[in-house]
């Protein structure tokens, strides 16, 4: 069938009709109410009802046990995984949620995902303000918002107190901080140290591989431009990025400790290479909104369609958003999304410049993603306004099962350790002080005791003390660790 019959068709001709009232649809909802407030109110239902009725997990547990030492034994510069040093890397997030949780004497939920929650508003204004100094409309500008809500690993880090997102939304404040001064045709060396200290702290966060995103981003931009007279300032940003954290690696340092840094910073040369192409296809359906938005806005340029731009915006934030992320892909568990967080909040804004370039001329080619947009803010909604609330067994099994641990606690009480194997997310509810102790330590504890252990340790430690130590309890979402107490 020639492409001049497939236009003419009916079915055609619907679509694009359809396609044309999703669009108008889109356009009247997001300028009718205030973009802002629109903006606050989505994440406040899309948030709140997590912050209390989700439970910890997944890799939760480490930065909010972290902060609990700090608040409780006074671990503040050299985490500590409560007696045991943590210090693969610096923990800004941790010393965050302490600040918040300090008041109030101990860290909970609320304390320690309210940080997150802020740092996913702030991430949704810089996408709707850098649009909107580029002249987007305000549908495109709201639209890069719904981008970024709705990419399955941002739903997944609404609450979660991670490093990642606020790592990722810190890179883009120093890219926007940098760009506004570049755009208007002079940055300042007052402008580069600010640059350099939101650099520092986004080091801070995770150590000071992912900084690389703005220091090989912008790098290139300037190779690529040639704009030399950038360097002096750019050199300023990067030696006061540096001195925090140099000067945080010497204050813990221990002899041995280069072994544990290079482990997590994958610097292993037997470290396993993954396949690049996974990476990117993971990465795609991970961003998929995003992703698809981008797609059609290159795809636009390439035939043509081309809404204008400042001078060097879209090289810019080409070279910051790719030049990092191109060798994290083949960097040993370079398909772990995550390390491409920081380059989600360029795509939702190529994404929403692709919703102005097509939706007047092309909207039939954009409606498919606008509708998989609004199906995941729509699961996201449901996820988190309906299934958390009404589902505690599956969305709040760490609250449940240290409740459980506390009552036991309460009715006899004993000092607790664990293996450190155990789940953190369940004993960061448990009041302490909670010990870890390896199997040779926890053969020699004297009772009365508690000790959490997987099921071959508490079966290895109570064989070696029958008359003792006894199973009270299992626990955890499989039952997949024991709750055990040592007699006296």
């Amino acid at each position: 069938m020639r492409i001049q019959a497939i236009g003419a068709s009916p079915i055609f001709a619907a679509a694009s009709a359809a396609a044309a009232r999703l669009v108008a649809t889109w356009n009247r909802f997001a300028t009718q109410w205030d973009p802002i407030a629109v903006t606050v109110a989505t994440c406040a239902v899309l948030t709140v009802p997590l912050l209390f009725f989700r439970g910890f997990h997944s890799d939760e547990g480490v930065a909010v046990t972290a902060a609990r030492s700090a608040v409780e034994d006074g671990y503040w510069i050299t985490p500590h995984i409560y007696n045991t040093r943590f210090v693969e890397r610096p923990t800004l997030l941790s010393w965050i949620i302490a600040g918040v949780s300090a008041p109030f004497g101990n860290v909970n939920q609320f304390t320690a995902r309210l940080p997150i929650i802020l740092f996913l508003l702030a991430g949704c204004w810089l996408i709707y303000v850098v649009l909107r100094r580029v002249s987007a409309s305000i549908p495109a500008s709201l639209l890069g918002v719904a981008l970024f809500l709705a990419c399955p690993i941002v739903i997944r880090a609404y609450v979660m107190p991670t490093a990642d997102m606020p790592l990722a939304i810190l890179l883009f404040v120093a890219f926007v901080v940098w760009w506004d001064g570049y755009n208007g045709g002079r940055i300042s060396m007052g402008r580069w140290a600010a640059i350099g200290i939101v650099l520092a702290l986004a080091g801070l966060m995770k150590g000071p591989q992912p900084v690389s995103y703005f220091a090989l981003g912008i790098g290139l931009f300037i190779l690529i431009t040639r704009s030399w007279r950038q360097i002096p300032g750019f050199i300023l940003a990067g030696l006061i990025c540096v001195i925090p954290l140099a000067a945080w690696y010497g204050y813990v340092y221990s002899p041995g400790d280069e072994n544990q840094w290079g482990t997590f910073m994958r610097l292993s040369p037997a470290a396993r290479l993954d396949n690049p192409i996974a990476g990117i296809l993971i990465l795609i359906s991970e961003t998929l909104p995003a992703a698809l938005f981008t797609i059609a806005f290159f795809v636009a340029r390439g035939f043509g369609v081309r809404d204008p731009l400042p001078a060097g915006l879209l090289k810019a934030m080409i070279c910051y958003a790719s030049a990092a992320a191109i060798i994290v892909l083949f960097w040993p568990s370079g398909s772990t999304t995550r390390y491409f967080f920081p380059s989600i909040l360029p795509m939702c804004v190529f994404g929403a410049l692709g919703y102005d370039a097509l939706a007047k001329r092309w909207p039939l080619t954009i409606a498919p993603g606008l509708l998989v947009t609004l199906g995941l803010l729509a699961y996201a909604f449901v996820y988190s306004a309906i299934a958390a609330p009404l589902m505690p067994r599956q969305f709040r099994e760490a609250q449940i099962d240290a409740a459980r641990i506390t009552a036991q606690m309460a009715a006899a009480p004993a000092p607790i350790y664990r293996t450190d194997s155990v789940d953190l997310n369940v004993f960061i509810l448990v009041p302490g002080p909670i010990i870890t102790k390896d199997m040779a330590a926890l053969g020699a504890v004297s009772g009365p005791a508690w000790i959490a252990a997987e099921p071959d340790q508490a079966n290895a430690l109570m064989a070696e003390r029958p008359k003792k130590l006894h199973v009270v309890m299992p626990f955890g979402q499989d039952d997949e660790w024991r709750l055990l107490r040592l007699d006296k």
